[in-house]
C-alpha cells in the first residue's frame, strides 16, 4: 500500500465569467493554478494562506464538489477523476468534508438524527434500527447526547453544530477528511474543544486530514506538514517544525510576521505584508507575489518559479527565485 493517499497533479480550477444577454464568456477567474499536492496516510496536512487565495476552492475540487478544469487526482490507488456513477459514489465514502459554517452546511428542515443518518441511506447501508443505533453512537462519540436525535440544528450552539457536522463526516469511516476552516466561525474556547476532538478521532480511526485555515496558530497546533498557498498556487511546503523555524518564501515570512506577539515589550516592529492580493481574473505575470515582495528581482516579474527542494532540506520546497539567505539582516 502506498504511503500517499491522495496525489493531485497540475490541478487547475477556472470559473467562467459570463456577461450580456447571451451570457457569453468574457473571462475566467483562475482560482486554482497548476497545483501539485500529495497527502500522506495518517498525517494532517495544513493548507494556509490569505482569504481569497483559493484554499477552499482547492479543497472542494479535490473532493469533486467542483470538477477541475484540468489535471489529475489519484486517491487511494484510483484515478479519482475518471470514476463515474456507482464507482464514484462508492469511492466517495472514503473522502468526506467538514465545512466552515456548520449552520449553512446542515439542512434546517431535518433533525440531527436524520442528518447523521443520511449517509447510510444514500449508500444503502444498515437496516433502520441499526442506523438509529449507529446515529446515537456517533453523536455520543463527538460529545453530544443520544437524546438529541430529534432536535433541529437551530437548537444547538455553533460548537455543537460543528460536532454534528463531524459526526456526519465520520459516519462512513472515511480515510480522508477535508476540514475547510472548521473552527474559524467558533469562539476561541470552543475552537480548542473541536481541535482536540478532531485529534482524538484521528488517533482512534487512523484518519488523514487536509486542514484548511488562515490561522497560523491553529495550523501550528494541529498539522504535521504545511503547504502555503498564494493566489491559486502553492509557494512553500515543509514540515511544521521546519516551516516555523526556517520559513524560506517571502510570503510565508510575511504571514509569520502577522502573528500577534503578546508580552514582548519593546520588541522591534516586524515587517507586515502590504497591499492587497491581486485579482485572480488578471493575475500578475511571473511570480504572482512579486508586486508585494520586498526581495523581488528582475526574473520575478517574468518567470513563474516552480516548487523546488532546498539544498539544506530535501523535504522543504519553495517556489521563489530569490535566496533569502543573502538577506540575513532583513529577515523578519
Amino acid at each position: 500500500m502506498s504511503d500517499i493517499i491522495l496525489e493531485a497533479t497540475a490541478i487547475k480550477k477556472h470559473f467562467p465569467i459570463r456577461k450580456g444577454f447571451f451570457m457569453r464568456e468574457t473571462g475566467q477567474v483562475k482560482a486554482v493554478e497548476e497545483i501539485n499536492l500529495s497527502i500522506r496516510r495518517g498525517e494532517t496536512l495544513g493548507l494556509v494562506g490569505e482569504s481569497g487565495c483559493g484554499k477552499s476552492t482547492l479543497g472542494r475540487t479535490l473532493i469533486r464538489l467542483y470538477e477541475p478544469t484540468s489535471g489529475s487526482i489519484q486517491f487511494d490507488g484510483a484515478d479519482f477523476l475518471n470514476l463515474k456513477g456507482e464507482a464514484l459514489r462508492k469511492k466517495r465514502r472514503d473522502i468526506q468534508m467538514i465545512f466552515q459554517d456548520p449552520y449553512a452546511s446542515l439542512d434546517t428542515r431535518m433533525t440531527i438524527g436524520q442528518i447523521v443518518e443520511q449517509p447510510f441511506k444514500i449508500h444503502g447501508l444498515l437496516e433502520k434500527n441499526e442506523r438509529e443505533s449507529r446515529v446515537k453512537q456517533l453523536l455520543e462519540l463527538v460529545g453530544l447526547k443520544a437524546s438529541h436525535v430529534n432536535r433541529y440544528p437551530h437548537e444547538f450552539s455553533g460548537g455543537q453544530r460543528q460536532r454534528i457536522s463531524i459526526a456526519r463526516a465520520i459516519s462512513l469511516n472515511p480515510k480522508l477528511i477535508i476540514c475547510d476552516e472548521p473552527v474559524s466561525a467558533l469562539d476561541v474556547s470552543i475552537q480548542a474543544q473541536i481541535l482536540n476532538l478532531l485529534k482524538d478521532l484521528q488517533d482512534r480511526f487512523k484518519l488523514t486530514y487536509l486542514f484548511i485555515s488562515h490561522d497560523l496558530s491553529v495550523i501550528e497546533h494541529v498539522c504535521d506538514r504545511i503547504a502555503v498557498m498564494y493566489l491559486g498556487r502553492i509557494v512553500e511546503v515543509a514540515s511544521r517544525d521546519e516551516l516555523f523555524k526556517n520559513p524560506s518564501h517571502p510570503y510565508t515570512r510575511a504571514l509569520m510576521s502577522s502573528i500577534p506577539n503578546i508580552g514582548q515589550g519593546k520588541k522591534k516592529m516586524q515587517k507586515i505584508l502590504k497591499g492587497e492580493i491581486p485579482s485572480p481574473i488578471n493575475p500578475p505575470s511571473g511570480c504572482a507575489f512579486h508586486p508585494r515582495c520586498t526581495y523581488k528581482i528582475k526574473e520575478c516579474s517574468e518567470i513563474n518559479p516552480q516548487l523546488k527542494s532546498l539544498t539544506t532540506s530535501a523535504a522543504h520546497f519553495k517556489a521563489c527565485h530569490v535566496n533569502l539567505d543573502t538577506h540575513l539582516k532583513e529577515i523578519l
